[in-house]
């Protein structure tokens, strides 16, 4: 274990939420400023709605007002993101928003993305508590991954997956939470709480109890899947809409997820993507298989193993983009994880797991 990563940087931040903010865009000014300028252009581009960055920010705006609501603090940590790293807030704001954009009026982007999360209760031989994922999306967002290790003035140590100027997209903490999410496409989209606000909150959880009340509470700005597991074996999968949700207990040692609704009631909530829903379909299938024919095997190395299958590739567990994408744009996997809770540990690749070794951080 290393308190580093050989390809993704490591930020140590520490303080006030502001304090958070700051060290975490002075340290990343140069990426930040660069990623948030191709990553708006990559949304204007990408929309079916015409937009420019004024009329985009228009109407996304009353979205801060009703977060700073909800989660200050975090937004706090944003306007202090966008002092140290010298860019407007609104951009930092926009970032912050990648998942919910897609959801709230430009539908077809989240053709884009896709993850693959599981699960397993107890490893063999261990007793360790296990919970990763696949991260995929557009390429372009592979120059920007960070891992974040934060000491906040309140709450437990956490260790971060994420990107510049982004504050959190999954993770552990030192209370022995952790969490791996997917998005999922809803109808019922408006104002509401940012996928990186829950992915926070849950993470400021001393346990599991103060953890799985984040992403219930409504409303959220947009659909998706958190799986939060403790390093005593307990794991819950709740699926969300903006303002429903639906949870779910494994039957067995493991439990997984992708990109479309599994709930029956929340079925009539989604909004079925037709270049998507192929691919989150069978990468389902192939989890699904593997976690029920691997059983009481599933260990670190065989999960490590997952994120790296090619089962109906391109658009598999192990993503590698379509002919049919843009160069720069294909969706791809950006970063394989697990978090090996008991060790307050970090496995992660940099890119697809079959072309990157994993290396481990700790808290």
């Amino acid at each position: 274990m290393s308190p580093a990563h050989p390809q993704i940087p490591v930020l140590e931040l520490s303080g006030a939420p502001s304090q958070l903010g700051e060290g975490h865009g002075e340290q990343q000014r140069d990426r930040i400023r660069e990623y948030s300028e191709r990553l708006l252009e990559w949304q204007l581009r990408e929309s079916v709605l015409p937009a420019s960055e004024q009329t985009l920010w228009e109407k996304w705006a009353p979205q801060v007002s009703h977060n700073e609501r909800f989660a200050p603090h975090l937004v706090a940590e944003m306007r202090g993101i966008a002092r140290g790293a010298g860019v407007p807030f609104e951009r930092i704001f926009l970032l912050n928003s990648t998942l919910d954009l897609v959801s709230f009026c430009y539908l077809e982007m989240g053709v884009n993305f896709g993850c693959t999360s599981f699960a397993v209760s107890r490893e063999p031989g261990t007793e360790r508590t296990l919970v990763g994922q696949t991260y995929d999306m557009p390429e372009l967002h592979q120059d920007y991954l960070v891992i974040l290790r934060i000491k906040p003035q309140q709450g437990p140590r956490q260790l971060l997956f994420s990107f510049a100027g982004v504050i959190g997209a999954g993770g552990l903490n030192e209370a022995g939470i952790g969490l791996a999410i997917n998005f999922l496409s809803c109808r019922d989209v408006g104002l509401g709480r940012l996928h990186s606000c829950v992915v926070r909150e849950v993470l400021a959880g001393s346990n599991l109890a103060e953890a799985v009340g984040a992403p219930v509470m409504p409303p959220r700005a947009g659909g998706a899947h958190y799986l939060v597991g403790d390093d005593s074996g307990n794991l819950v999968s709740i699926e969300t809409t903006g303002k429903q949700f639906q949870v779910v207990y494994p039957e067995g040692n493991a439990i997984g997820h992708t990109n479309h609704y599994l709930a029956a009631s929340l079925k009539d909530r989604e909004y079925i993507r037709p270049q998507a829903i192929g691919s989150s379909l069978a990468r389902y299938a192939a989890l699904h298989r593997y976690l029920r024919e691997t059983g009481d095997q599933l260990n670190l190395s065989r999960l490590q193993e997952l994120t790296r299958s090619h089962t109906s590739f391109p658009r598999s567990i192990c993503a590698h983009g379509s002919d049919q994408e843009a160069t720069g744009f294909r969706s791809r996997t950006l970063a394989a994880m697990v978090h090996v809770l008991n060790d307050r540990t970090l496995h992660i690749t940099s890119g697809c797991a079959c072309q990157n070794e994993y290396a481990a951080v700790n808290l």
